[in-house]
């Protein structure tokens, strides 16, 4: 199953799996070494009483990235001025 990364919570890092609409902590040293908060983990559990296996889903992870730039490129170019005022 997929999940993403969604904070660290101390020594816990707290993985979203939306599929299954749940929370898994896991200990940030069972986790990746280049795992940070966004990233998209493949998650392994095994029939034993311990942590799951993560590992880092790259292309997903890598696709993901790319979907945030663009969108926040195409935000930065919309000519449409925020109705909001900048503070000084």
């Amino acid at each position: 199953m997929k999940g993403i990364i969604d904070r660290f919570e101390g020594e816990l890092a707290v993985i979203l799996v939306e599929a299954e609409n749940r929370e898994i902590l896991i200990p940030t040293s069972e986790l990746p070494a280049d795992c940070i908060v966004k990233s998209v983990v493949r998650i392994d559990e095994s029939e034993e009483n311990t942590h799951p296996k993560i590992t880092l889903d790259e292309e997903e992870d890598e696709e993901n990235k790319q979907k945030s730039s663009d969108l926040r490129e195409a935000l930065l170019k919309r000519k449409k001025s925020s109705r909001l005022k900048k503070r000084k």
